[in-house]
């Protein structure tokens, strides 16, 4: 044997139990599990410790961390997360299929599991302006790639009930090559639910509370529990494991590289279902077998003989010990010497000086709540100017940055800044400039220092920059992890000394342009009512 791992509690997902052994593991693959010690070139004693499969993040968003794909392996392997199953949109937005094929080979670098799911909506709608475009043929081309084991969600749900030819094409190529539909269901009716399920979507991620999740099992999904930066599940939620044993597994979505490093990956997701009552086997399965499975890769799910060594050492709080990839001992992933694509490189076609738009809409307000993707449609007086900082009435600005000019404003409330901008080239999904301020001459210095630095996240307050350079693509950075956790923190700091009392200021104003989830958006072509699949004007909300 290669290694033994001896005096472990293993994991039964059929029996629901751990019972004590010794796992032996030879060329990669489990080669004897026994009741007695093992014997091996290599013996770690497990002391009593959990052994289990590694973890899986069933839908996340690399990008959102701010790092490459080797770069995002690093962070997440220390806490027992070894499979990911990555929607990388964020890039295909700025880059079309050259930036899907960026990630994939970029991921090749890391000893993880990375797999992905080939975007499905880029753009979102086309209601916004992107770089890039996944049109059925790249969908056609990426499902011959063995890294990739599902069509993303489909967040256009409208485009896809209503039977729009490119998606029913993308989920028909999808399921004859034997790989799963990714969905994206957010606060729908159950009649659109039921046909967002009947046209092909298989699971979903977009909810928040015990019923939104029950009512999804029941109609079919197989759902994603959701811990991320700006989005959490409520505590209740979590008791559909124990109802739906089967349906159910974890996912991130979009999790800062700082809330990572400071509270873990999907070991959270574990840690707060066993806090909510749900039993350590049950949120193990959660968090491993039942994600695995769902996506074909069930020689990772079990520690069972002939089944591949990608295991984890947990001590009793579900804290990572050790991990093993592939057979071997690690705790450190290689950074990546990949080549950055021309394409991904200098990447904001905004000329300087800029002209701000001026708000056309002026009687509505994008209500913004803390650690929320859910937006309020806000009546508002119309006022004279553009600003109202003791209504906390700001202006929000989005940048088209590929070159066409477009741009649009609205009012804002909720950031709570009483001074200053901010500004952000990494804004979901077409990834534009978007800003908002308390002055015009804030938030056009805010953005210019955005093009500056050729994409990246900018807090001005009115003498002083705070920068967060994303020099890939104007999205990801090659900087390790823990560089780019203190700079979020400086940045959320600096946010915080403008009046900002969100927890996330930067990920919640990245979603700010997402023209596809509730309820008000700004897009670079205007203000947008997500329920009614419109653009607003004066007294339509």
């Amino acid at each position: 044997m290669d290694i033994a791992i001896n005096n472990a509690l293993i994991p039964d997902f059929t029996k629901l139990t751990f019972y004590k052994g010794n796992v032996g593991i030879k060329n990669g693959i489990i080669a004897k599990i026994s009741g007695r010690p093992i014997e091996a070139s290599m013996v770690v004693d497990a002391k009593g410790s959990y052994l289990t499969p590694g973890l899986i993040d069933c839908h996340c968003h690399i990008e959102s961390t701010h790092l490459t794909p080797t770069g995002f392996a690093n962070a997440i392997a220390q806490f027992g997360t070894l499979h990911v199953v990555a929607d990388c949109h964020e890039i295909a937005n700025v880059a079309g299929i050259e930036g899907v094929n960026y990630f994939i080979d970029e991921a090749r670098k890391s000893p993880l599991d990375i797999r992905f799911a080939i975007p499905s909506c880029v753009p979102a709608t086309d209601f916004a302006t992107s770089g890039g475009r996944i049109e059925p043929s790249d969908v056609e081309t990426l499902l011959k790639n063995k890294s990739t084991v599902a069509l993303g969600e489909l967040m256009n749900v409208l485009g896809v009930i209503n039977g729009e030819k490119k998606f029913l094409e993308m989920i028909e190529l999808t399921k004859r090559a034997g790989k799963r539909v990714n969905g994206h269901a957010p606060h729908l009716s159950p009649d659109i639910l039921k046909k967002y399920r009947e046209r092909g979507a298989e699971d979903d991620h977009e909810s928040y509370t015990y019923e939104e999740l029950k009512q999804k099992i029941e109609l079919g999904f197989f759902v994603f529990i959701r811990e991320g930066s700006s989005e959490f599940t409520e505590n209740e939620a979590y008791k559909v494991i124990k109802e739906y044993p089967d349906r159910v597994a974890f996912c991130t979505d979009d999790k800062s590289i700082g809330d990572i490093l400071k509270s873990g990956h999907i070991n959270f997701n574990v840690k707060k279902a066993i806090k909510n009552g749900i039993d350590p086997i049950l949120a193990l399965k959660t968090a491993t077998y039942n994600g695995l499975n769902y996506y074909g890769l069930g020689n990772y799910s079990e520690v069972k003989v002939n089944n591949k060594a990608y295991l984890v050492i947990f001590n009793r709080n579900f804290d990572a010990k050790k991990i093993i990839i592939n057979g071997e001992i690690s705790s450190v992933v290689e950074p990546s010497k990949i080549e950055i694509p021309e394409k991904l490189k200098n990447s904001i076609k905004v000329a300087k000086p800029i002209t701000l738009p001026k708000i056309d809409v002026r009687d509505v307000a994008i209500g913004v709540n803390d650690r929320s993707l859910i937006t309020e449609k806000l009546q508002i007086v119309p006022q004279k100017g553009e600003f109202n900082l003791q209504k906390d009435i700001l202006k929000l600005v989005v940048i088209e940055r590929y070159g066409h000019g477009f741009k649009s404003a609205c009012y804002i409330h909720g950031f709570g800044l009483r001074k200053g901008a901010l500004a952000t080239s990494l804004a979901h999904d077409c990834h534009n400039i978007v800003a908002l301020g308390t002055d015009d001459d804030s938030i056009k210095k805010a953005i210019e220092k955005v093009i500056e630095i050729e994409g990246g996240q900018v807090v001005f307050d009115g003498e002083n920059f705070t920068l967060m350079p994303l020099e890939i693509g104007g999205i990801v950075t090659k900087e390790t992890p823990v560089n780019v956790a203190e700079k979020v923190e400086k940045l959320k700091k600096a946010a915080r000394s403008l009046g900002c009392k969100l927890k996330s200021p930067f990920d919640t104003l990245s979603f700010m342009a997402l023209e596809v989830i509730p309820h008000l958006k700004l897009t670079d072509r205007g203000l947008f009512d997500v329920d009614n699949f419109s653009y607003v004007r004066e007294k339509d909300v």
